[in-house]
């Protein structure tokens, strides 16, 4: 079945859907609900708590002038999510965020820190989520106008960021001793992280248009903190084809390439299939968050 919204006489259509064969069931109140909004993106995914199988996935392309308006057709239309869930996760994808050690978290200056980083011309919401496995707070902004849909809504939903559900995730799995490099892909966005010896180094977001500006963000950040690309390993996960000019782009300079893999923690139908298993990492991994 295909879902769509109308925005203008248009119809927006998801760019991937994923469904098991038995279609919505009439009762959703044992699933949970996982959303994935950034400035040019909506994801969702619902997951059934009794058997830990995902039921559905809808990955949406938003036009950058016009995203309020799309996120609002799309929550309004789409039968998914407008359905009862015993738990809601919203995950923001957004740029303006801050990494501040625990000791030096100070909430009074939240709003003078990212309006110092970021300026002042583009108010939002403001969230901060603590990390506690990495003794950090992140502090984060989220356009107002956007947090208010999902918010109305979604008013039991629990909000958070993608960088904290990524590193609530990574403190599990990372290892003790070497480096490594982990990239995100999104539409015209990726997001870089850094980790030696089991510490973070560095996370942030990055746009780009072509291969070439992927390769430099990577090594770039390599040089500036003294990391070998011929001996690092480099994650890779999101939308990114491992037949892409990008990939080839990036083989050109890491030799130890991987491509992430689906949580195990949970079922999979053949549905799922369909794309490669680290397309959807990044909302799979936010089901592990709880």
């Amino acid at each position: 079945m295909c879902y769509y919204c109308r925005f203008k006489g248009k119809i927006l259509s998801a760019v991937y859907q994923i469904q098991v064969p038995a279609g919505i069931p009439e009762d959703t109140s044992g699933c949970h609900l996982y959303i994935h909004i950034g400035p040019d993106h909506l994801t969702f995914a619902v997951l059934n708590t009794v058997d830990s199988g995902f039921l559905a996935l809808q990955h949406f392309n938003l036009e950058k002038y016009n995203a309020l308006a799309h996120c609002t057709e799309i929550i309004t239309h789409n039968e998914w999510l407008n359905r009862f869930y015993a738990h809601i996760t919203v995950v923001y994808n957004f740029g303006d965020s801050i990494l501040v050690p625990e000791k030096f978290y100070m909430p009074a200056i939240n709003e003078p820190s990212l309006d110092l980083v970021y300026g002042d011309l583009n108010k939002g919401r403001q969230f901060a989520d603590h990390v506690p496995a990495w003794e950090l707070y992140l502090i984060y902004r989220v356009p107002e106008a956007l947090h208010h849909i999902f918010e109305s809504h979604f008013p039991s939903a629990e909000f958070m960021h993608s960088y904290s559900s990524f590193l609530k995730i990574k403190k599990q799995r990372s290892g003790e001793t070497g480096s490594e490099l982990n990239a995100i892909f999104y539409n015209n966005k990726l997001i870089i992280s850094l980790f030696k010896d089991a510490g973070l180094l560095l996370m942030r977001s990055f746009e780009y248009e072509t291969s070439e500006d992927v390769a430099y963000h990577l090594l770039n950040i390599c040089r500036q903190f003294d990391v070998d690309c011929e001996k690092v390993t480099l994650v890779i996960s999101g939308l990114i084809a491992d037949h892409s000019a990008v990939y080839a782009e990036l083989q050109k300079y890491f030799l130890f390439l991987q491509l992430d893999q689906r949580p195990a923690d949970f079922k999979y139908s053949e549905a799922f299939d369909e794309y490669p298993p680290h397309f959807f990492t990044y909302i799979f991994n936010a089901a592990l968050c709880g």
